[in-house]
């Protein structure tokens, strides 16, 4: 961890992502706009949380930002995950059924 992440003293976690792909896309505009981040996984359930896709096996992805940053960055997650915390983007498909 380099020292500018250790600088900081209050991280606030945005809300939980499922999947690896979603926290890779956060990420990438939080580092082009130089926000400090931190990507954390809960594996306490067991297993290796296996990414697949847009979904993991196991528990949610969390990012956390300093907390100066916090209102930036959620605007950054909301404007990748459409604005809704409690379900992740849908996953397109070609069915006309669904």
């Amino acid at each position: 961890m380099s020292q500018d992440v250790k600088s900081y003293t209050n991280w606030k976690a945005l809300p939980p992502l499922g999947g690896g792909v979603w926290v890779a896309m956060v990420t990438e505009v939080l580092d082009s706009e130089e926000i400090p981040n931190l990507v954390q996984t809960d594996l306490s359930s067991g297993g290796l949380g296996v990414v697949t896709g847009t979904e993991t096996i196991g528990k949610g992805w969390r990012i956390k930002v300093p907390e100066e940053y916090y209102a930036r960055a959620i605007e950054i997650h909301e404007s990748i995950l459409g604005g809704d915390h409690a379900t992740e983007p849908a996953e397109e498909t070609d069915d006309p059924a669904l």
